[in-house]
Order: C-alpha cells, then structure tokens, then sequence
C-alpha cells in the first residue's frame, strides 16, 4: 500500500478520479484506468487512475473534487493508496459486445460497480453501445430494472395505493404533469411525481416546477410534502431514487442513445423507487416526435404493460398525438405562466382536457369506475377550484410561494416577433424546431426564455402575418436566434405545387 500526499484539483470529473506521477505509475506496473482503492481517517473512496507528468511529485497524489469531498481531504494529508483487481464486470460487458445472454447476477454486478465507481465511462459506453447493438432480453431488461431501482434510495409512502404517470417526452410545453398531479392528489390518492430537467428540449417539467418553488428536495422533504398534501413535482437527479440510472444517462446523452431497453428500465426503475403500483405511460407519436409511426408506439406500450407486470406494477400506455406543441408558451416561465392561467381562469385548453383525459384513465385503473366516470371527477376538481387549491398546498410543502400568480412571473424584457413568409394553411408547427430556437435564446438555463406561439396547426395565415414571440433576458440572446432562425423550419404551411424542377 502507498502513502502518498494530497495534492487537490479543485475540478469536477463527473466521476471519482485521481492522478498520479507517470514515471512512478509505470514503475509501479499501473494503468490507466486502474482502479484506486483510497483511505483516509476511516473514510474510502474507489476511483480511476489517470496519469499527471510535471503537475505532481512521485510522491503526491492528486484528487479531484469528488474524491476529495469523499475523504475530507485537504492538501499535504497522507492518502493510502492501493490498486484494486480488475472488476469482473468488464467480462459481462464484453460478453453482451459479444451479443450473448446476461444473466440476473452478471447484470447486477455491473450496475453495482457502477454504483462504485469501478467502471470508466469509456467501459459504461461500451455497456450502452452493447445495448443500443444487440438489445436486451425481457428477463436481461426485468433484471436490468431492478438492479438500478436497488440502487438508490426508495420512497416510504404510507396509505392508499400510490399512482404515477410518465410521458417519454418530445412534445413542446406538454406540462400536463402540473395538472395531474394535484388532481390525482385533491382526490385522495398518492402522486410522488419525480421529473426530469431539459436535456435537449426548451423545458422539463422540474423547470417549469422550479419557477414555481424549489424542486432539489431531499427523500426526506418528499415524503414529509406527500404525507401533508399526498403529492410533490421534484427533481429527480437531486435524489437518490434510481440513482445509477443518472449516471447512465450522463453517458447516453452526448451520442443521444436510447436504445429500447434502457428507456424501458430508466422509466420503470423510477416509478419502482416511488413506490407505484399504477403507472399510466404517454407514448406522444407524429411528426416531430420521438416517435413518429403509431405501430411503433404500440409495440412500445406492449414491452412497457409486460415489463410492469414482472415488476408488479400495473402499468397503461396511451398513445397521443405529439405532432404539435401543447401549449402557446414554451419555455419553463411561460410554461409555469401558462400552468397557472389554466387554473386561474378554468381555461379548457389542450392541457386541460390531456390531463383531465390522463386522470380518468389512472382513476379507471385505481378504481374500477369507467374512464368517462374518472374524466368527468377530474374536471369537477378542476371547475370547483379544489386541484388549484391543492397545487398551492404543493408549491407551499416544497417551500414555494402559494400565492404567486400567473401576472407574477416575468419572462424575458427582451423580444422579437417572427413573421409568416408564405400564405396559406398551417399543417405542421414543428416541436424540435421550437427545442432549437428556444435554447438559442437561453432556455431552460434562462428561465424567462423562451417562445409564444401565435398561430395553431388548422390556422390560415397569410404572408407577414405574425406567427411567433421569441423573448430573452439579453439583446445578443435575440439577435443570435434570428440570425440563426432559417436553421430550424418551426413551421410548414400546405401546398398544393410543392416543388418545380
């Protein structure tokens, strides 16, 4: 075992990392990528090995900021340092490259030494480029599920059964969540609703939440807001629920890899941490969307229904149309903006009778009572005011303001208006289109950014008509999407000539 000094980066990895001299490395017989085995005052750390040449002595170790904050080090402390044998997981991992069978036990190895900090992200990426080549079981994707459920935290939600809905997402402003949520919870059931950040879209739910009140609540916070109001909309990643499948994902993104399985076990893994014993999925399809072909969504909702019921949960899938936004405002202010003059004015629009929609089926499958049964309670709480009342006690239990307003919230003072160059009938306002605008203009990072839309697919427009307001918290925001704004079509008129060649 070596005694080395501490010597601090202060730089996040991403992932536990130390260096060492190289000279000294090569003289040791070490690697890069090794696995480091760390102990300082009791405390322990797993990481991998990366080499330094003038930055440290042969005798110094250096760490990053997580490892660091792992063993409470500061500079000069003497870290005992040892090698450890090359995990056994890289075999199960080259064994799925190879196309072949995972069993319960390899999968579960590989996930906990993910948790440990064994593998590199180069060994998870080959994990997911397995994957994403070869697919995974349905026993290989039942095991996959439970091993990155076990590997964090769970809720403890007492009483009624709990329920929890999903959308895989793609549609632009489809913040139904906001509404089904209190709905569900001024009925009386359990909603622990756990959501996802922006990764390429203008907005997540926990963006639009977060404008609201905090949504970074520990399991703690969460289950003391469900025990007061029966519901909660946090951040997921702020959480140890699920927590290797964060890590996975992190991997995933930069490539944009979401082979089936892993959607399947990141989703379910989730709702398995909630503690939910009925999932309703929305499968958005069409032009623009995640998905675009209807048999492809409902071959989905099949691998979702039977992957629940192996799990015990008793999951449904709609499949919706996700060819055009949900709302007028996109971004998380004008989402959260939105959400609020929905409840405010008892405004029937399209989140309104989605989510209404969404609760008759979950109330149907909680129940037994039909699905128009279930609709028509959910609008009884949304026309009595009791699900408003119950999204104030929500935002309040996650340390919000419960009186805040949609005239509260300020959205960027900075603004552009798009216009129509063409005349005719609006067939198609596309949802990635707006993702590219919208981020251009700084959102979510920028909450006050975003984009109102003007016009709806049906509407006639003609050329110099208005279509759009893009609004930012900067000039150079502005200025930057129009000069960029011929990149992203964010919307297609009908034609009867299209094309003379």
């Amino acid at each position: 075992m070596l005694q080395l000094k501490a010597k601090l980066f202060d730089v996040e990895q991403g992932q536990n990392e130390v260096a060492m001299n190289y000279t000294k490395a090569i003289e040791l017989g070490l690697t890069l990528y090794d696995r480091m085995h760390l102990k300082l005052n009791g405390k322990h750390a797993v990481a991998i090995l990366d080499f330094a040449h003038e930055e440290l002595a042969e005798d110094e170790v250096g760490l990053f900021a997580e490892v660091s904050k792992l063993l409470d080090a500061k500079l000069g402390d003497v870290i005992s340092v040892e090698p450890l044998q090359r995990p056994l997981s890289l075999d199960y991992i080259k064994k799925k490259l190879d196309g072949k069978i995972l069993s319960q036990k390899e999968i579960s190895a590989i996930i906990s030494d993910l948790m440990h900090e064994r593998l590199s992200p180069t060994e998870l990426a080959a994990f997911i480029s397995a994957i994403y080549i070869n697919g995974l079981a349905m026993d290989e994707t039942i095991a996959l599920t439970n091993a990155i459920s076990e590997s964090g935290d769970l809720l403890k939600v007492n009483g009624v059964p709990v329920v929890s809905m999903h959308s895989i997402g793609g549609v632009a402003g489809d913040r139904v969540t906001m509404l089904i949520v209190p709905i569900m919870a001024s009925l009386g059931l359990k909603i622990p609703k756990t959501a996802a950040r922006a990764i390429s879209s203008a907005s997540g739910t926990a963006d639009a939440m977060e404008v609201l009140c905090p949504v970074a609540l520990s399991v703690v916070q969460i289950e003391n807001a469900i025990q007061k109001t029966n519901g909660c909309i946090v951040w997921g990643g702020a959480v140890r629920l699920a927590s290797a499948d964060d890590k996975l994902i992190k991997i995933r993104n930069p490539l944009r890899l979401d082979p089936k399985s892993l959607l399947l076990s990141s989703i379910l893994a989730k709702k398995k941490a909630e503690g939910a014993k009925f999932v309703l999925i929305d499968i958005p399809i069409g032009k623009g969307a995640k998905i675009e072909r209807i048999e492809e969504g409902r071959a989905l909702a099949r691998d979702f229904e039977s992957l629940g019921l192996s799990l015990g949960m008793q999951v449904r899938c709609l499949i919706s149309d996700g060819s055009s936004p949900l709302s007028n405002g996109i971004g998380p202010a004008l989402e959260a903006k939105e959400i609020l003059a929905t409840f405010e004015n008892n405004e029937h629009n399209m989140l309104f009778e989605k989510a209404c929609q969404m609760c008759g089926i979950l109330l149907h499958m909680v129940k037994g009572i039909s699905q128009q049964e279930g609709y028509e309670m959910a609008i009884a709480q949304m026309n009595s005011g009791k699900a408003f009342l119950k999204f104030k006690e929500i935002i309040a239990a996650q340390g919000g303001n419960p009186t805040i307003t949609s005239k509260d919230i300020k959205i960027g003072e900075f603004r552009a208006k798009i216009f129509c160059d063409e005349r005719g009938k609006v067939s198609h306002i596309d949802n990635v289109a707006i993702s590219k605008i919208c981020r251009l203009l700084g959102a979510p990072a920028d909450k006050r950014a975003g984009m109102i839309l003007k016009v709806k697919k049906g509407d006639n427009v003609e050329k110099g008509d208005e279509v759009a307001e893009i609004v930012a918290s900067s000039k150079q925001k502005i200025d930057f999407a129009m000069q960029n704004l011929h990149k992203a079509q964010l919307m297609e008129v009908e034609k009867i000539i299209i094309d003379l060649v």
